[in-house]
């Protein structure tokens, strides 16, 4: 099961690929905000960092709240002092009483660390291995293993590099998009033989849309609109939003259909079980995506 949507970025014409990444990652595409749409989440929901959990080596701007923030869980491992130093570092995360602020969340900063090395850390150490797809199969073999494990996380972020194809895109985009799905396949197939697994939502989309028309040097430019992939038990198989044009543009891109944020209403809404209002404001639609 899947759905395809056309996402809108919510702008005319994208040509800067960060600013294109930080409005998918903040769901606020008329000003800039410090916070991500999941990390506002969190900041509603309650301060607990592994409800939101990312495999990527860096923190996503998305899982940033103003109080909360999700945990980083490198697919390396967490390395911990070991020793006679192992408990001294893990005494600095009790509270004192009377500790002016920084301290204490210095000290809740290492708290959680040691909490998520022992909660998830054992998903990094299992012996099996994917099958196929590169780093994003390893990073979604992790997740499984944490969804089989009852983890208390509700949402994962995983990702793939390296599709930033302004040159010699064919080839590029072929490699990429046959890890995709070789990673999600072997992903999707795991969870849907298990009780876990088939409560499970994946959601595939990229950070920048793409022009229609090709370049000079046989790729494409940044663009406004791409696909939203959906998938899982949950899922309701079909497509939502009209097919886009390939000769009706705005000014050489796609003109978007549906509104990406209403995407994000749907997945707070009838995956996390949350209203939406609070993390991306007013006026916000759901789609019929998931089944009741």
């Amino acid at each position: 099961d899947s759905v395809g949507l056309a996402a809108q970025q919510a702008r005319s014409r994208c040509t800067d690929r960060e600013a294109t990444s930080l409005t998918i990652s903040t769901a606020s595409p008329a000003h800039p905000l410090p916070t991500g749409w999941l990390g506002r989440w969190l900041d509603a929901t309650g301060h607990d960092p592994l409800r939101a959990v990312s495999l990527e080596p860096v923190l996503p701007p998305m899982l940033a709240g103003a109080t909360t923030a999700g945990a980083a869980l490198p697919l390396h491992g967490l390395t911990l002092p070991t020793g006679p130093l192992a408990g001294a570092f893990e005494a600095l995360g009790q509270p004192s009483a009377g500790e002016p602020p920084p301290q204490a969340l210095a000290a809740q900063a290492i708290t959680n660390l040691h909490r998520t090395a022992r909660i998830l850390g054992p998903a990094l150490t299992h012996t099996a291995n994917p099958t196929g797809g590169g780093a994003l199969a390893a990073q979604l073999a992790v997740v499984a293993r944490c969804v089989e494990m009852g983890a208390p996380t509700q949402a994962y972020s995983v990702s793939l590099g390296g599709f930033d194809t302004h040159t010699a895109q064919r080839s590029t985009q072929q490699r990429l998009l046959t890890a995709v799905d070789q990673a999600i396949t072997e992903f999707l197939s795991g969870m849907a033989g298990t009780a876990r697994g088939r409560n499970v939502v994946l959601v595939a989309y990229s950070e920048f849309g793409r022009r229609v028309a090709a370049n000079t040097n046989e790729g494409t430019d940044h663009g406004t609109a791409g696909p939203v992939f959906v998938a899982g038990a949950p899922v309701r198989g079909g497509f939502i939003g009209a097919q886009p044009s390939l000769t009706d543009l705005h000014n050489g891109d796609l003109k978007p259909t549906t509104d990406f944020r209403d995407i994000y209403a749907t997945l707070i809404a009838d995956v996390l079980r949350t209203d939406p209002e609070p993390v991306l404001g007013p006026g916000r639609s759901t789609l019929p995506l998931v089944a009741a």
